[in-house]
């Protein structure tokens, strides 16, 4: 008897005596077909379980009985033995995907990564900004906007930009809805630069840019993060155009949750900054 032909039998899902059982019948020429006595004999299944093997056999299509007292068995033919095989495989398979995707889902939490180095931080934000397909929301230094300058320079004008600078620069980037601090200057001379970025409102960098220091800046996808960083802008547009006497509804509104899109003046935003969880 082949044992590499019993062997795939066992790999398919038959148990070894039924592997034996049908190879047995499938090897034996008489169309009448073997007593449960006689396949016992040719394959050294004990006769104690012959015809429990047997049985099983029958129900899984793989043989069959002929007569009575004493029954005599038939294999199935091996064509239709595989094909039987074939059909019960995929439908197994199928119910068994049907029940992994109806398994409950675990949130995987967003990546959060941090970047120490100065050099670390201006070559992700540039690599973000080239990135955009939608909008850029950018706070940053002057020093900072020198460094983006490339990236920023082949943003297309279709995106929504906007840019806060604690101090004005002398060349902005095109494009963008400017917003510099006025604050006087002996005021900033102790302000650390930080780095503000949130890009398709999809990914935020935000952290310390300061080329002697170890930043700790994040970048990530985290949605929760994602909105500190949007409004972190928010809060910083709407106070300088408070304090400038200028209107932001229309710069500001595309960075707010749709729900909490203004419809009224800037200096209206103040109940829909705290209901968003804007930082004070």
């Amino acid at each position: 008897m082949e044992e590499s032909v019993l062997n795939q039998l066992i790999n398919l899902g038959l148990t070894r005596n039924e592997a034996l059982a049908y190879l047995t019948l499938a090897q034996d020429a008489d169309a009448e077909g073997l007593t449960g006595y006689e396949v016992a004999a040719r394959s050294g299944i004990p006769r104690s379980a012959v015809y429990t093997v047997l049985r099983r056999l029958e129900q899984s299509g793989a043989a069959f009985a002929i007569g009575d007292e004493p029954a005599r068995y038939v294999p199935t033919r091996p064509d239709q033995l595989i094909d039987t095989m074939r059909r019960g495989t995929l439908s197994r398979l199928t119910t068994l995907g049907d029940a992994l995707k109806a398994l409950p889902k675990r949130v995987m939490p967003e990546p959060i990564w941090i970047l120490s180095r100065y050099d670390e931080v201006m070559v992700r934000a540039a690599e973000m900004i080239r990135g955009a397909t939608r909008s850029v929301w950018l706070s940053a230094w002057p020093r900072e906007l020198h460094r983006l300058g490339p990236a920023l320079g082949l943003l297309p004008a279709d995106l929504h930009l906007v840019l806060h600078t604690p101090t004005p620069a002398d060349a902005p980037p095109t494009g963008f809805s400017v917003w510099a601090d006025d604050a006087p200057a002996n005021t900033k001379a102790g302000w650390a630069h930080k780095l503000l970025l949130v890009i398709d409102r999809r990914e935020a960098l935000l952290g310390g840019a300061e080329p002697e220091a170890d930043n700790q800046a994040v970048w990530t996808t985290n949605p929760s993060l994602v909105d500190v960083a949007t409004n972190h802008l928010i809060l910083d547009v709407t106070l300088l155009a408070a304090r400038q006497g200028r209107d932001c509804a229309a710069v500001v509104a595309p960075m707010m949750m749709p729900h909490l899109a203004p419809a009224e003046p800037c200096a209206d935003l103040n109940t829909d900054l705290a209901t968003q969880g804007a930082p004070g």
